[in-house]
């Protein structure tokens, strides 16, 4: 338990469920409520979560595909988060144009609030942590939670205009448009981020895996 590899190896697990049990939660609440909105983003976290899966799947195989195979892993990741982040800027506009948001009953509110500021603090603490570790498959899944809180936080934001707000429906659309536009540009500086560091790694590691090759 005092390993960090290991404990990093179980968080992938962890995600996963959390990530299905949300997704399952998001499909229920687009039929309850028949919104557009609620379905697409049920559709995102579904992605996600086959994402989450082919990490764990990956990661379970790399000693004995070796470290350039994580390191494909990592690549194919950041593809997949690219394609991702192309309808989900169609979601943002969707919610823009059709002034879309979400409504937490009673104080279900706070408590979002609390898990987003929650999820948000972790995933940044372990997309620095981790980044250090040389494991693209970690790496890669510490990504995805931090996608995931930022979305998370987008949809607060929604929440929290439609219940505390009173400037109207004009600032709920400028301020879901900011926030939108800043998550889909961060997510984009990422997907370019982990392109490059990849393609980095991967220069400096094709002399070895033609090593590796030779002995095999």
């Amino acid at each position: 338990m005092n390993d960090q590899l290991f404990r990093s190896s179980v968080s992938i697990y962890q995600g996963m469920a959390v990530n299905f049990l949300y997704m399952l939660f998001r499909f229920m609440t687009a039929a309850r409520y028949a919104s557009v909105w609620f379905f697409s983003m049920a559709i995102y976290y579904m992605v996600l979560c086959i994402m989450r899966a082919y990490l764990a799947f990956g990661y379970r195989r790399r000693e004995r595909k070796g470290a350039f195979y994580e390191l494909q892993c990592y690549r194919r990741t950041a593809g997949m988060l690219f394609i991702l982040n192309i309808p989900m800027g169609g979601m943002i506009v969707l919610m823009v144009q059709t002034n879309s948001g979400f409504s937490y009953p009673g104080y279900l509110i706070y408590l979002s609030a609390l898990y987003t500021l929650y999820m948000m603090t972790l995933s940044v603490i372990n997309l620095v942590r981790f980044r250090k570790m040389d494991s693209p498959i970690l790496s890669a899944a510490k990504i995805l939670n931090f996608v995931s809180a930022m979305m998370s936080v987008l949809g607060l934001q929604t929440a929290m205009i439609t219940r505390f707000s009173n400037n109207g429906e004009g600032y709920r659309k400028m301020m879901n448009a900011i926030t939108g536009g800043i998550v889909f540009f961060i997510v984009m500086v990422t997907v370019a981020v982990m392109v490059v560091r990849s393609s980095k790694s991967k220069k400096e590691m094709e002399p070895n895996e033609e090593i590796r090759k030779q002995i095999l």
